[in-house]
């Protein structure tokens, strides 16, 4: 068992590693001129570049619905071998790297070790079963229908049938050639590519010091920990704002063309992975603007406009092309409804707007920080938050006195207050918080400038350096360690997964069964189970919007044969009910008659076939 175990564990990450030393390779090929600060800013652009691009390979091989493992297997194969020249230039600088010794020095040796040991429990989180609600909803269930349809088709019956869709390319490269934990592993993989990038960030315009705790207060934080686990696509939005923003600030400060292209590039495929990164497409566009109209360069705001909405522009036409609405479903007012109808949005709307938040008045805007600390389940927390961002609060107002940090605080204050007008969910915070640490370090750092002048060296020591990435990454460590303490060690057999879920989903049970009995040949109509669209592997209809929606159920039930010609009408083979708390009040089993047949039932959750 334990022999299996490990094998579950190694083989899970070797797939991890090949993806990231390809997407490496890719990076660094197509990015071959330009001049990095250090390998681990390489690393961090490389492989981000390199995830984008697979991401639109997969997307370009579905679009002409060619989307076959051993289609994608044979390209991959072609392009690490047109990465030859990477892989030789990486050879020859280990062979240089050995040769002087550089791997031997012992600090270097003994604060990698230490890393590892902070960073061991986080390894095994990504490794359990996907039961997050979104993942299996529709960002899982999105990628199983591309790799069992081979190509990208319309998900009418998924809450939302079009959506930009670049995170969930990769979800879909995973579930071709691995399984559903390979998903969350590229998340996992994003995560870490962020904390790099962050060491590389504060080394290249601050310090190495500024980098190390501003990885480290990413870390820190469960909520980046819970969706570097999960397959959302929170992180990797992230991972691509941060990248565009990376470029974008060497571009200003070092006047390199490549590097707007480079950010242009990131910023493209973030607006590309959800519709709120659109906020840094604009706000990045206008200050291009601004900025080459300063310097007479008049090409450079067009270069990056070209650029972004180019690589963005293949998933708005592809909402476009289906529904009618480039932004699919908001601005239904707009440019229609799509497969949605005027109550689907203003349900959706409220839903993000005012269900969940601290309000949007101005002494909300006040509490804020606050609220942001200590009220977080307001606005619906997934997983928290850290607290010391609101204990460093005087760190960033010192920043705001400073150049760099201080572009970086205002960029933080925008965002902030247009998720404060938005949809105050506490994840979509996410693309901002890595900076938030940054300029927190940074400010920190320069603090330590008013110690007196003998105090100054000890404490910029890389002891207390490192003491203090410790103390700073001790939450995220032990959230890390008490959710492997709870959970125990992730199933890793079909045996124990379909315990873990069905411990976890108690419909779980009713869809192995459909799986078991069909295949991939039936239709379920599910009520208030639509969180279970992945796990269904026949056609799955049933959510609070679009056209499987349940209003359509709602009102039959005071006439069962009203109910059947209606399921009847979606094709639907099987009829799922939960027996929960809802309104209207669902039927009994008493209500369901014959051509309805009991064929599973387990606590609150009852499966019918319906006999044609």
């Amino acid at each position: 068992m334990r022999g299996e175990a490990f094998l579950f564990l190694i083989g899970h990450y070797v797939f991890l590693i090949s993806v990231g030393i390809l997407s490496y390779g890719m990076g660094r090929r197509l990015t071959h001129r330009i001049s990095y600060y250090g390998p681990l800013e390489e690393l961090s652009f490389c492989t981000t570049l390199g995830l984008g691009f697979l991401a639109y390979l997969i997307l370009l091989l579905g679009t002409l619905g060619i989307l076959y493992r051993w289609l994608v297997l044979a390209v991959l194969g072609m392009i690490f071998i047109g990465c030859t020249p990477v892989w030789v230039e990486l050879i020859q600088r280990l062979s240089t790297a050995t040769r002087q010794k550089r791997w031997m020095n012992w600090r270097a040796m003994g604060l990698s070790l230490l890393a590892l040991l902070c960073l061991s429990p986080f390894l095994l989180m990504p490794l359990y079963p996907p039961t997050a609600w979104d993942s299996t909803a529709y960002h899982l269930a999105y990628a199983k229908i591309y790799a069992q349809a081979h190509g990208m088709t319309l998900t009418p019956y998924l809450r939302y049938p079009v959506f930009p869709q670049t995170n969930e390319m990769l979800f879909t490269f995973a579930l071709l050639l691995y399984d559903d934990i390979a998903a969350q592993l590229i998340q996992f993989l994003m995560m870490t590519v962020i904390g790099v990038a962050l060491f590389a960030f504060g080394r290249r315009h601050f310090s190495q010091r500024t980098g190390t705790w501003a990885a480290a207060i990413f870390l820190s934080n469960p909520m980046v920990l819970w969706l570097g686990t999960s397959a959302y696509i929170d992180i990797g939005l992230t991972l691509f704002v941060v990248m565009g923003i990376y470029a974008l600030f060497n571009h200003i400060y070092f006047k390199e063309r490549s590097w707007l292209i480079l950010g242009a590039l990131f910023i493209g495929c973030s607006a590309g992975s959800k519709y709120s990164a659109l906020f840094f497409l604009i706000l990045f566009g206008l200050f291009t603007f601004y900025i080459g109209f300063r310097e007479r360069k008049f090409l450079y705001p067009f270069i990056f406009l070209a650029t972004a909405i180019g690589v963005a522009f293949p998933w708005y036409f592809r909402n476009w092309y289906y529904t009618g609405n480039p932004v699919f479903p908001f601005l239904g007012q707009v440019f229609g409804y799509g497969l949605w109808n005027q109550q689907d949005l203003q349900r959706q709307l409220h839903d993000l707007m005012v269900v969940h938040g601290a309000g949007k008045t101005f002494q909300s805007l006040l509490l804020l920080p606050w609220n942001l600390a200590f009220h977080q389940p307001v606005f619906l927390m997934e997983a928290p938050y850290s607290k010391i961002y609101l204990f460093a609060l005087p760190f960033f107002v010192v920043s705001l006195f400073r150049s760099k940090t201080r572009e970086l605080s205002v960029l933080i204050l925008l965002y902030t207050f247009f998720w404060f007008s938005t949809a105050q969910l506490l994840r979509y915070l996410m693309p901002i918080i890595p900076f938030l640490g940054l300029v927190v370090s940074a400010s920190f750092e320069n603090c330590l400038e008013w110690l007196p002048s003998h105090r100054v060296a000890w404490a910029k020591s890389w002891i207390l350096t490192w003491v203090i990435f410790v103390m700073l990454i001790r939450p995220g460590w032990l959230y890390a360690v008490d959710k492997i303490w709870k959970e125990g060690y992730p199933p890793h057999n079909k045996k124990e997964r379909g315990v873990y879920l069905s411990q976890r989903l108690p419909s779980f049970p009713a869809y192995q069964y459909m799986n078991q009995t069909k295949g991939y040949h039936y239709t379920v109509y599910a009520l208030i189970d639509e969180n279970m669209a992945y796990f269904a592997d026949g056609t799955f209809m049933g959510d609070w919007f679009g056209p499987g929606r349940y209003e359509r159920m709602f009102g039959k039930f005071g006439d069962c044969q009203a109910l059947l010609q209606e399921l009847r009408l979606l094709g639907a083979d099987y009829f799922l009910i939960r027996r929960r708390e809802v309104s209207p009040k669902l039927p009994d089993e008493g209500f369901f008659k014959p051509p309805f047949q009991v064929v599973y039932e387990n606590g609150d959750t009852l499966l019918f076939e319906v006999s044609k």
